[in-house]
């Protein structure tokens, strides 16, 4: 498995998940009975602000995985990279 540093941007991402699950939470409990099932309520019921909120820490989610697979793929790459300096030395007469 490939290390990675501990990113400051990772304690944002953790904020951000928060965030998003205790508007679904809030949404689960308020619109529990409602048949258009509590997250198509919520969303429709929602306050533009608090949904544009919503919007922005979801976006933000995303960002921050895309840069997490960015550091992993670099830290796979150094490890290849590595393995292939290294490489056995019987392999050199090929």
């Amino acid at each position: 498995m490939p290390k990675i540093e501990i990113q400051s941007f990772f304690y944002d991402l953790i904020h951000c998940k928060n965030k998003i699950l205790s508007v679904f939470e809030k949404w689960d409990k308020k619109y529990d009975e409602d048949e258009r099932g509590a997250l198509v309520a919520g969303i429709r019921d929602c306050p533009d602000a608090e949904l544009i909120t919503l919007l922005v820490n979801i976006q933000k989610l995303a960002t921050g995985y895309e840069q997490i697979k960015e550091l992993v793929d670099k830290a796979e790459q150094e490890q290849v990279d590595e393995a292939f300096v290294e490489g056995d030395p019987d392999d050199e007469d090929f």
